[in-house]
């Protein structure tokens, strides 16, 4: 195990030099979510030659496999998993990592996917009595995740992968996410690293890395009151939106509400199923109070 500091990890000699003028922010970064040139510089883009590099070694033994004992060639993916607490950034490091990696290596086909779209429909959740457990293991339609990602990982060309709306707070319905043979295949969600003792397969069984994003459940608390507040104002005005009701509560009332779900669901998903899978990731990335990352902790190099 190797611990940096974010003083201690810029003092490493990797050559930075990766292009970012192309970089959309706006695109990039999540509601209430924060991200700099200066972090994208200082950690990310060390990071991703640090994964390009173990990449690279990866794909040589399964080319040498395959001219050796196959006989042929079929391009096999490195699926990188993110996970972490509720509303501590995982989707802004995917997207940021996804064109970081692209932007590296031009000539591979990076791809991202999110678990979300695996969620069970509202539709099912409600017949199941699940829908104050979404988010938790049991909300998900693991089985077919695992079998989409068996399809990827063994080369199947033009995978549909399902997607998610998080306006109608529902799967989408015949809206699929082709995946088509990617060298690299980024996955977040928050319960990829969780393991049971009755499924003989696991999603983490497809994962050839595994990054966890850290960060105090306090401060993740925080951090989704004030994202609840921001979608109140922005997206719950929408009466497409799951929680319209709730687009006119007063402010005592909406942080009541936020803290009442943080409490009974996300707090406790992030206690029960989330960071016990902490010791399984291959790194873990903590964020301090200002949505920055503090230090890299290497479980496994």
């Amino acid at each position: 195990m190797i611990h940096f500091t974010r003083n201690e990890w810029q003092q490493n000699t990797f050559s930075k030099n990766i292009e970012t003028k192309q970089l959309d922010l706006n695109k990039i970064v999540s509601l209430n979510d924060k991200l700099t040139q200066k972090e994208i510089n200082d950690v990310y883009i060390p990071l991703v030659q640090y994964l390009t590099e173990k990449i690279k070694v990866d794909k040589s033994f399964v080319s040498f496999v395959q001219d050796n004992m196959l006989k042929e060639r079929k391009p096999l993916p490195f699926i990188i998993g993110i996970t972490g607490g509720v509303s501590v950034g995982k989707s802004t490091m995917s997207r940021l990592l996804l064109e970081l990696m692209r932007s590296y290596n031009p000539d591979w086909n990076v791809e991202l996917i999110t678990t979300d779209g695996y969620i069970y429909p509202k539709k099912v959740l409600l017949e199941k009595d699940l829908m104050s457990k979404k988010g938790f293991p049991e909300s998900y339609e693991t089985e077919a995740l695992i079998k989409d990602l068996n399809k990827i990982k063994s080369g199947m060309p033009n995978v549909p992968t399902y997607t998610y709306s998080h306006l109608t707070y529902d799967r989408l319905q015949d809206a699929y996410h082709d995946i088509n043979q990617p060298d690299v295949l980024i996955i977040e969600g928050v319960n990829i690293f969780q393991t049971n003792n009755y499924s003989e397969e696991l999603v983490s069984d497809y994962l050839d890395y595994k990054i966890y994003l850290d960060a105090e459940i306090d401060q993740m608390k925080q951090w989704y009151v004030q994202r609840f507040f921001k979608l109140q104002r922005e997206a719950f005005q929408n009466e497409q939106s799951h929680f319209y009701q709730y687009k006119d509560l007063d402010y005592n009332e909406t942080k009541k509400l936020a803290l009442d779900i943080w409490q009974s669901i996300n707090e406790v998903n992030i206690k029960k199923n989330i960071m016990p899978t902490k010791k399984r990731a291959d790194l873990v990335l903590h964020k301090d109070t200002n949505h920055e990352i503090d230090y890299l902790h290497f479980q496994k190099i």
